[in-house]
């Protein structure tokens, strides 16, 4: 009788015409659905971690306890915002522009097309989740970043399959263009800035253009290398909390620095150097923390023996203790993990301080160069002050 109450209880909670289907072997449980988030409220992952059968079993799931996903969301939604205005490879990319005219006019035509584009990594998300849910129980190249990849590919064997394969080719080689495009930006923003400003303007500020040129195919070669090497040691955290990371660093340091800039006129170079490498440093030291302890612990999860878990951990004393300060303290985790809610008001603060204490070295001709860059252009006041002949440049 009980047995058959239950039943018509949840037949009566479902609606009408809706029935769940069973999920796929390889598909992880309800519980990880909103992973890496955790759950929504602390309410619910308390539950759940009373009801776990083992100590085992709740002690993993004390680890994946975040009850501040909201406070993440917020942080990230400041990264993404400012972030993109702050990129390095993009703000490159303005000068490919006559005027401020056509600057305008690109921006506007590039957020309508960047518009488009995210409309589809949520539909990516549903159709993956619906067709291979195997693949958010993996992580890193193998879990939910192999969505784009693997859909194309369900074509075949059926009707479709040459469809299947194209778009699978189509899909390999735009990744593969995005990705080129992205690291080469970065590359030359990073050795223009070490061979023209760093080298060219304080280790020899009396260098020639051949001088410099050199320079740059040397900090190319360099910043290419570390990068590749740095990127291999992260091969396990998810990429999409990376890209995210990293909007939170631009959005620190160079975003910052844009807008103050561009719309005060306290502004000095102390202070506007004090500002990005203080957001940006803190934030990069904050990310590292939380990659540290990530990268330890998807290690961690390839040994299936409690005792092989138990000497990794002892092999690795910093990254265990890091990891058990997060599970103690969970609001530091998150504030780490996506520092631009922070991060971002720190900077600000740096520029208006440290500016304010070196308000002598403000440029005599700060008025002129704000008129400059809001007036209309019809006006007819743009000038070039960047005299690169000379190793001048403001």
């Amino acid at each position: 009788l009980a047995a058959n109450k239950t039943a018509i209880e949840q037949t009566a909670a479902k609606p009408a015409g809706i029935e769940r289907k069973a999920l796929p072997e390889k598909a992880p449980k309800d519980e990880q659905w909103i992973s890496p988030f955790g759950k929504l409220t602390t309410k619910a992952m308390d539950a759940s971690i009373a009801a776990a059968p083992t100590p085992e079993a709740k002690a993993e799931l004390e680890a994946q306890k975040k009850p501040y996903s909201l406070l993440y969301t917020y942080s990230l939604i400041i990264a993404l915002v400012c972030g993109t205005a702050g990129l390095p490879h993009i703000l490159v990319r303005f000068y490919t522009n006559p005027d401020g005219v056509a600057a305008k006019r690109t921006t506007m035509w590039v957020m309508i097309l960047i518009g488009v584009f995210y409309v589809f990594p949520p539909v990516y998300g549903v159709i993956g989740r619906s067709l291979s849910p195997e693949l958010y129980a993996a992580v890193g190249a193998k879990g939910t970043d192999k969505v784009v990849l693997e859909l194309p590919t369900l074509l075949a064997g059926k009707d479709h399959a040459l469809l299947g394969s194209i778009l699978s080719g189509i899909t390999c080689a735009g990744a593969f263009a995005a990705f080129m495009s992205t690291f080469s930006g970065l590359l030359v923003s990073m050795t223009g800035a070490l061979a023209h400003d760093v080298y060219g303007r304080i280790l020899k500020p009396d260098s020639t253009p051949e001088q410099r040129l050199r320079a740059f195919k040397w900090a190319a070669i360099l910043i290419g290398t570390v990068s590749i090497l740095l990127g291999m040691q992260v091969e396990a955290l998810e990429i999409n909390f990376m890209v995210g990371q990293a909007f939170a660093i631009a959005a620190a340091s160079y975003f910052p620095l844009l807008f103050m800039s561009v719309w005060w006129r306290g502004m000095t170079m102390k202070g506007a150097a004090a500002g990005m490498l203080g957001g940006g440093i803190t934030a990069l030291i904050a990310i590292s923390f939380t990659s540290i302890s990530d990268v330890a612990a998807a290690g961690a999860k390839k040994l299936t023996d409690a005792a092989q878990v138990a000497v990794y951990w002892s092999e690795r004393p910093i990254a265990s203790n890091i990891k058990q300060f997060w599970i103690d303290h969970p609001l530091a985790r998150i504030l780490c993990e996506q520092p631009a809610i922070w991060a971002v008001p720190l900077s600000i603060t740096l520029m208006i301080v440290v500016s304010k204490a070196t308000a002598k070295t403000i440029p005599s001709d700060v008025r002129m160069k704000m008129l400059v860059l809001h007036a209309p252009e019809a006006l007819g006041l743009k000038q070039e002050y960047i005299k690169e002949h000379e190793g001048l440049g403001h």
